[in-house]
């Protein structure tokens, strides 16, 4: 079911069950989404998603109007250190607020939030004010996604292919939001369906920019080890890709715990030499890859010992 965060529909907890065909975010796509794993009414690192949603809202220039601030009670809000922090901690302040309510409604499952910007008084792809709507989804699960909350899954292994679609690099401060208009990911994930309907292990397809640089899965950040190296290498987002969450997690992680790791590009010429990888995902946690199949068709069997030995989550 979908609701929305600020209309009289909200209030009344009753689901939307259209969306007007002249909205924005028909027309160009014009916003971005994050999805939440919800465990025991709790969101999954909920403050690496606010993150997310501040970086993004400032980017694409969206605020809340004085009629939100005053249909919202920020002094109600138990803000952390974190949020506080924030030279946008209103804004974290709404969404925290709101997520918590539906998290906690939800109990167990998914939310998926679009924030899009509302319809302009003037025509064509340009906007004069910072208005915009948000939309959640609740998506709930017969069974927990996890025991707990914040807990990195490490699911079955599976294969994974080199996909020959290639995904748009995007100007500053674009690159690295989890954008609506995303035709290339549309793309390569049919592309990836493809070949899914000949291999059901197939769980994900490495992609590249148009620039050549390995860089994500369709769905997933990806991470790599080079012949047997004891270090985590993952492509940096600077120039094309999603900052996923899961991501930020892992990298956080392995800074506290002094893990060798490294924001490195990913060319063509070093598959072969991949010796350990997986994607990852802020829902499904880890999704180890046994076996990758290189653009010349030739499938490398791939190590899973150190995914399983270096205590990831």
């Amino acid at each position: 079911m979908w609701y929305s965060f600020s209309d009289a529909q909200y209030a009344k907890q009753t689901p939307i069950t259209a969306i007007d065909i002249d909205s924005r975010v028909i027309a160009y796509g014009d916003g971005f989404f994050t999805t939440m794993a919800v465990v025991a009414g709790q969101i999954n690192w909920l403050s690496y998603h606010l993150d997310r949603i501040d970086e993004s809202v400032h980017a694409l220039q969206l605020n809340l109007t004085n009629a939100d601030l005053d249909a919202f009670n920020l002094d109600s809000v138990n803000l952390d250190a974190a949020n506080l922090e924030s030279p946008n901690h209103t804004i974290r302040a709404y969404f925290n607020s709101q997520l918590g309510s539906f998290a906690k409604t939800l109990n167990h499952g998914m939310l998926k939030l679009i924030v899009c910007r509302k319809n302009q008084p003037i025509k064509g792809y340009g906007f004069c004010n910072c208005q915009f709507d948000a939309f959640i989804k609740l998506m709930p699960t017969d069974k927990p996604l996890a025991q707990q909350a914040n807990q990195v899954i490490i699911q079955p292994a599976a294969s994974a292919i080199c996909l020959t679609q290639q995904i748009a690099c995007l100007p500053k401060p674009l690159v690295g939001l989890k954008l609506l208009n995303a035709q290339d990911k549309v793309m390569a994930s049919h592309e990836l369906w493809q070949h899914q309907t000949q291999d059901a292990q197939m769980i994900d397809g490495l992609v590249q920019d148009v620039m050549g640089h390995w860089v994500e899965g369709t769905f997933c950040n990806v991470f790599y080890q080079l012949n047997h190296e004891n270090v985590w290498y993952t492509p940096p987002i600077n120039r094309s890709g999603v900052k996923g969450v899961m991501r930020q997690v892992l990298l956080a992680k392995f800074a506290k715990y002094n893990r060798a790791h490294e924001e490195r590009y990913l060319a063509s010429e070093e598959l072969a030499n991949i010796t350990s990888l997986f994607f990852c995902n802020a829902v499904r946690g880890i999704l180890p890859i046994q076996a990758l199949i290189l653009p010349d068709g030739q499938s490398k069997v791939l190590d899973l010992t150190s995914i399983h030995t270096q205590k990831l989550t």
